[in-house]
């Protein structure tokens, strides 16, 4: 019975026949182990939670989906949860998690979250992963996903293509995330200006379409011309709206006004022109979270560790 109940926990102690004869016998008579019962004996469930705010056109369904895969590859079972990015939200469903016995929890942070609100909640956990967009102070591992380093090569791309007056279309918050590397850098490119070069636009309401807003943005804040010749868009959804806007307004992209997006979405490369945007990463950030995540399930005692991961910009056709 004990060589069953290892060879079924995948224990790879034991010789690859053996193994087979097991595992074939298992899918034979439909057995299937109960992950839950093995916790109550354990004293874990093999529960990960992934707390992620889902909405949006633009919202971060492929990186779940990758993270889950990982762990489901350590026969580890998922609860997904949208925190809307609300701290109230990530507050109840931490607590719904405690009493779920979860093990685990990788969380989305936004820079917006005041994370002392739900840091003392961390301790029920036996692994924390936090996946905010610049660095915060906290018990738990984090992955930093920062976006200033292609947001200022975006900016290099703009200024060293000859564009004299870049601006930055995006929603007013939270600014440390896209609005301060943007002006930041082009401080640091010798550009002085008296009113900031930016076009604000509220975050969409679910009936909305986020391309819809960007749309009204640009007509309430450039109702009788086009005070820009380079456009970096917050999302690759607003950079569509930008595209027919100015095309309403007989401008030629690159020629005229140079755009790029944001997110990289499966779809830039395939606009007219092809539109340069920022790069996730997901992929390094999945590998990250999952060597983090499982690390300090073995090993609880380790000292709480930050691996910070660079989005990238993709130089296109739309961009000049």
């Amino acid at each position: 019975m004990s060589t069953v109940g290892n060879i079924l926990r995948n224990d790879l102690r034991y010789g690859q026949a053996l193994r087979d004869r097991v595992m074939n016998s298992a899918r034979r008579l439909g057995y299937h182990p109960n992950i839950m019962a093995r916790g109550l004996r354990g004293g874990k469930t093999q529960a990960v939670g992934l707390l992620f705010s889902l909405h949006g056109p633009h919202g971060p369904t492929e990186l779940v989906q990758m993270i889950a895969r990982r762990v489901h590859a350590h026969h580890y079972v998922t609860q997904v949860s949208d925190s809307s990015f609300e701290t109230d939200v990530i507050r109840r469903v931490l607590r719904d998690y405690i009493r779920r016995g979860v093990d685990a929890v990788v969380i989305q942070i936004s820079s917006h979250m005041h994370i002392e609100d739900f840091e003392s909640m961390f301790s029920a956990f036996k692994a924390v992963v936090l996946i905010p967009a610049i660095p915060t102070d906290t018990t738990a591992d984090q992955v930093i996903l920062s976006r200033q380093q292609a947001i200022h090569d975006a900016v290099d791309h703009f200024v060293d293509a000859g564009r004299r007056r870049p601006m930055i279309l995006v929603p007013p918050a939270p600014r440390e995330e896209k609005i301060d590397p943007f002006l930041q850098r082009l401080q640091e490119r010798g550009f002085n200006y008296k009113d900031e070069p930016t076009i604000l636009h509220r975050s969409n309401p679910p009936a909305t379409s986020l391309a819809k807003v960007a749309w009204d943005a640009l007509e309430a804040h450039c109702p009788d011309s086009v005070p820009f010749d380079a456009l970096l868009c917050g999302t690759d959804e607003t950079a569509v709206a930008a595209y027919k806007w100015l095309e309403t307004r007989g401008k030629k992209i690159p020629r005229d006004v140079a755009v790029v997006g944001f997110n990289d979405s499966t779809y830039a490369e395939f606009l007219t022109p092809a539109l340069a945007s920022i790069h996730r990463q997901d992929e390094e950030v999945t590998r990250l979270v999952e060597k983090m995540l499982f690390d300090r399930l073995e090993n609880p005692d380790l000292p709480p560790r930050r691996m910070d991961v660079h989005m990238t910009f993709v130089p296109r056709a739309s961009a000049g």
